[in-house]
């Protein structure tokens, strides 16, 4: 295992604040420290700095870059190709920068860099406001909007990234700048949807909206019933309004408090549906998908938001182990439909879903050339969430999801969402369009020419 040179050892200790915490290899904390929230991520950095502020970041930078050692960075640890940590590079942690402040007058939240969206989400709220973020509450504010950033209030609001208003960066010389549209607009565009890879951001700002509650729930069907709750799913998005967003998951029941314990731990496909507007008008449109077929179960009704973004935590929990692939669809045809009914009975493990989803209303409204976010023409995508809590059945569990994959592919887009891809499916930056591409390398050329950054 490499480690760190006397004299980079000294630079650390020596320029951080007090507010930062080296952990070497063989202190304790380390094992705990260099773990992600996929535990099929095992890799070991040449150490971790938990930074206590942007200055610790910037120091740590500066002192790597010039000593030659890469960097990444975590913030929640979400990504599910563990891109946070890397083999033989300095891991920069920024849990302890979770502070979220609101301006209400301007609409603006202002996330430092290790924030969680549970913080966004429990500040803004105190305010009646909220926006884009993602669903499940323990997902870093950072990795999510960089990737883009797909969430319950995206149809109306767009993606995390459409509602980054601005950005504090630390560059790879360890210059702190800030991106906007008036503001290094080059390095602006690449933060929203490219994925990272251009300096460690310390600090967001985003628009927030006004919302409390959310008209929202479950409906449970067998697994039998997926093809019918698929090709209804199928058309009812067709020409949903904005203000709703849903998720069709194939699963094994959890036990949910609501659903016959006869049903608990069986196969069943779940209709997840959020609708962000008026409540009395967000019934009318709801009714059909509530009713159609036989329900085993259904819970729906106005809700907190701040609750409904926790509804899918239990479902997520750290320390597992977990094997992705994704897909994107420019439409879902009869055949990928019966391929998906078909695997809603024969989920490799317990533990593994399968989440059809759709995009467009205003993410589809942005131009495509605004943001970095080169997937705006996906009406659909599909992630096969591959989860097991046994190490022992990973292969068998990898395999399943590859097949699946496999299958489904010749019908699939080309092109990935970055924050579900699997760290086998090639780099980041491989998986935009070319015009996207093209203009991402040239970013990553200027910004990160030397390769500091590592996790890209």
């Amino acid at each position: 295992m490499a480690s760190l040179t006397q004299p980079i050892l000294a630079a650390l200790r020596g320029h951080l604040t007090s507010s930062a915490t080296l952990v070497l290899p063989g202190d304790p904390g380390y094992a705990l420290g260099r773990t992600v929230w996929n535990a099929g991520i095992d890799r070991h950095p040449v150490a971790i700095l938990y930074c206590g502020d942007a200055q610790d970041v910037a120091l740590a930078v500066r002192i790597a870059a010039e000593h030659g050692v890469a960097v990444t960075v975590r913030g929640g640890g979400h990504n599910v190709a563990g891109r946070g940590v890397a083999n033989g590079a300095l891991l920069l942690d920024l849990s302890r920068m979770r502070r979220v402040a609101v301006n209400v007058d301007q609409a603006i939240a202002t996330a430092q860099g290790g924030a969680l969206w549970h913080d966004m989400d429990s500040a803004t709220q105190q305010y009646g406001m909220a926006t884009t973020g993602g669903m499940i509450s323990t997902t870093g504010v950072g990795g999510l909007s960089l990737g883009g950033g797909a969430g319950w209030l995206m149809r109306r609001h767009g993606l995390a990234a459409d509602n980054l208003k601005a950005a504090d960066v630390v560059l790879a010389d360890g210059r702190i700048v800030r991106a906007s549209d008036d503001e290094h607009p080059d390095l602006y565009w690449g933060l929203r949807g490219g994925a990272g890879g251009l300096g460690v951001i310390t600090g967001f700002e985003f628009r927030i909206h006004p919302l409390t509650h959310v008209l929202a729930g479950l409906v449970v069907r067998p697994a039998a019933a997926a093809g019918q709750v698929l090709r209804e799913f199928r058309e009812f998005t067709a020409r949903a309004p904005d203000e709703f967003c849903s998720m069709t998951v194939f699963v094994h029941a959890p036990p949910l408090p609501f659903l016959d314990p006869q049903w608990h731990g069986r196969p069943v496909v779940i209709s997840a549906l959020c609708w962000c507007g008026d409540v009395a008008t967000g019934e009318r449109v709801l009714e059909p998908l509530r009713r159609f077929g036989s329900p085993l179960a259904e819970h729906i009704g106005p809700m907190p938001y701040l609750v409904w973004q926790h509804v899918l935590d239990a479902g997520a929990p750290a320390g597992r182990y977990h094997y992705w692939k994704t897909a994107n669809f420019a439409s879902l045809e009869e055949s990928t439909l019966d391929m998906l009914a078909a695997a809603a009975e024969e989920l490799p493990t317990a533990e593994t879903e399968i989440h059809v989803q759709h995009m467009g209303g205003a993410v589809a409204r942005v131009p495509a050339g605004e943001t970095a976010f080169s997937n705006r023409g996906t009406p659909y995508f599909v992630n096969l969430i591959g989860t097991t809590s046994a190490p022992a059945k990973f292969d068998a569990l990898r395999e399943g999801v590859r097949s699946l994959h496999a299958r489904l592919a010749p019908q699939a887009l080309p092109s990935l969402l970055p924050n579900f891809s699997n760290h086998d499916d090639g780099l980041v930056a491989t998986q935009f369009d070319s015009a996207h591409a093209q203009r991402l390398d040239a970013l990553r050329r200027q910004y990160n020419g030397s390769g500091l950054f590592a996790s890209q």
